[in-house]
């Protein structure tokens, strides 16, 4: 299998781990505790794995200290954004605004370069997803979780260009280590494990009881989206590490018609002609990208 097929393979598997972990914060009681279950689960596991485990190169904690700030930032307009809008809706604003940013970024400061026909599909993929948006006209638009729904998309596109970068510099250091061909798991491993400890803080600070009532009625879905959320970002890590960045970010915006689809069977909204029409767009998109 070439590189470039198997960062495919991995972004569309990344795509289904994302959805599925969004759909168990959502459908949670209370999003704010559901998220510190789902970073706590992810806590544990790279806790567990870190003694055997090289730390990163310290050109790459720069790097996990940017998506720290972003990762935090993005989790909790993510709750905000559940709390006050639909899954069908603010999921797709999410992940709709990160392609063409993160294409942007990934030219202008990783200096990688996208073809006519990968540009297209981008642009494809950012429309219809945001297209999806507009499902119920005037009483479907919401500013304030819309709002906080583009800015959880802003950071998405910080985060993913920032990791592709610290990936790059963990690989270069790790070319004069004997610990380089770990770079990938050992990146994976210290960023979770920096980055999934606000949360579970936060939501013991706010909520304080309510998290152990979580934990005593709904910790099979906390846990399960902690494994997808940590399974989902470090497949993507590992797309990131084979093919360009922009093209990977994009391929897993496919996490938007599943969501569709989770959306219907679980939260029993509609699923029209509109959405329909919207999910041929991205596929368009999708098939441009990976030319």
């Amino acid at each position: 299998m070439s590189s470039s097929l198997l960062a495919t393979v991995l972004a569309l598997t990344s795509a289904l781990m994302h959805a599925s972990w969004n759909a168990a914060v959502k459908s949670g009681s209370d999003r704010l505790t559901a998220v510190g279950v789902v970073d706590a689960t992810a806590l544990v596991i790279c806790a567990a794995a870190a003694p055997f485990t090289a730390p990163p190169s310290a050109a790459a904690w720069a790097f996990i200290a940017v998506s720290l700030a972003l990762n935090t930032v993005f989790r909790l307009c993510l709750v905000r954004a559940y709390q006050l809008g639909d899954f069908g809706q603010m999921y797709p604003i999410i992940r709709g605004v990160s392609p063409l940013v993160v294409a942007v970024l990934a030219v202008l400061l990783l200096h990688q370069s996208l073809t006519a026909l990968a540009w297209t599909g981008v642009v494809l993929i950012s429309a219809g997803i945001t297209s999806l948006v507009l499902t119920g006209g005037r009483a479907g638009f919401r500013p304030l979780p819309i709002a906080y729904a583009l800015v959880a998309g802003l950071c998405v596109a910080g985060y993913t260009a920032s990791d592709a970068a610290g990936l790059h510099a963990a690989a270069v250091a790790g070319l004069h280590s004997s610990a380089g061909s770990g770079s990938l798991l050992s990146y994976t491993v210290y960023l979770f494990l920096v980055e999934s400890v606000p949360m579970p803080v936060i939501a013991v600070a706010v909520r304080r009881r309510r998290v152990l009532d979580y934990l005593r009625t709904t910790w099979r879905t906390g846990l399960l989206g902690g494994l997808a959320a940590l399974l989902s970002y470090a497949l993507m890590l590992a797309a990131l590490s084979l093919g360009d960045v922009a093209r990977v970010e994009a391929l897993r915006e496919t996490s938007i018609i599943l969501a569709a689809g989770i959306g219907a069977l679980f939260f029993k909204e509609a699923f029209g002609r509109h959405r329909l029409v919207c999910a041929v767009i991205v596929t368009g998109g999708i098939v441009l990208v990976s030319l």
